[in-house]
């Protein structure tokens, strides 16, 4: 015969806090049955529903605040450096954070893009395709990328003062798009771009029976382009030279305020992404013994 004890709710929040951080075994599960006078018929479902919210969604929701906070962290502290640091004329460069404008110029002849076949310094082709998924009978669509093709070679920035060597390596470019268009079902993509992606990038632009949805876009930094510069000055050989540092190298057509707002853009998607998850994950942590006990008492 099977002797109940009853409990109140503070009691029953005791045990439940118990069982979430007991390490269980078969004897230990059984000594807090029996301190709480449960058997296995009502004391797992609960369990159960507990452990469930807080594996499946409070602990990677509280994880995925974690990710995101030294993102957060370190584009605020770039955006404020960029506001902090004025713009510096070349001939006055010194080692540290700067800010720099001027024109760009190559003492080696740069290599061509791959779609406009311009020379440059720099140059992004990018290929997306639309592809489309139906779930519980709802269609979306989405862009996949199909080709992300990326060149930067060495090259000088210069203004009235004078001239710096800038050795861009895995630096951010903000590079607008000199060159797009689009191709699908019933818009063939132009003919350099059907032979480009076929020769080069071994891609095509046609399906099974239709045309693919493909959309092409060309970044490309040339001679004589006004470009705005931050990063970090440095000795490299006997001279001066601009790259990365403690913070990114970040070259951007768009000027001092472009750069600046894409970073306080980025810091408060960061921020917001943050505090959004960790909030969620609390929420959903300390929500899991209230549902566990709504579970317990229709038992």
């Amino acid at each position: 015969m099977e002797f109940y004890i009853r409990i109140n709710v503070i009691e029953r929040y005791t045990i439940l806090y118990k069982m979430c951080f007991i390490e269980f075994s078969v004897s230990s599960g059984h000594q807090i049955m029996w301190l709480a006078g449960l058997n296995s018929e009502n004391i797992f479902p609960a369990l159960n529903v507990a452990l469930k919210l807080v594996v499946m969604c409070g602990i990677p929701f509280a994880l995925g605040g974690l990710y995101y906070r030294p993102k957060y962290k370190r584009a605020k502290k770039i955006h404020q450096l960029m506001l902090d640091t004025k713009t510096t004329p070349i001939g006055s460069l010194k080692p540290g954070p700067v800010e720099i404008r001027g024109r760009v110029s190559s003492s080696v002849p740069p290599a061509p893009s791959p779609w406009a076949q311009k020379p440059c310094v720099f140059y992004n082709f990018h290929v997306e395709e639309r592809q489309s998924r139906t779930h519980n009978g709802r269609t979306s669509t989405y862009w996949v990328d199909r080709i992300n093709d990326r060149r930067s070679d060495p090259f000088q920035v210069e203004d009235e003062t004078g001239s710096v060597d800038i050795i861009p390596g895995e630096g951010e470019f903000q590079i607008n798009a000199d060159h797009s268009t689009s191709s699908g079902t019933f818009n063939d993509a132009p003919e350099n771009l059907r032979v480009l992606l076929n020769n080069r990038y071994g891609q095509d632009t046609q399906g099974l029976i239709f045309n693919k949805t493909l959309r092409y876009h060309e970044s490309i930094l040339e001679n004589g382009d006004e470009i705005y510069i931050f990063g970090e000055v440095k000795q490299k050989d006997g001279k001066l030279v601009i790259g990365a540092g403690e913070m990114p190298l970040i070259m951007s057509e768009n000027g001092e305020a472009g750069g600046e707002a894409d970073y306080a853009a980025r810091a408060s998607k960061y921020k917001w992404y943050y505090y959004g998850f960790i909030a969620l994950g609390i929420l959903i942590l300390t929500g899991a013994f209230p549902a566990a006990y709504r579970e317990w008492v229709k038992l």
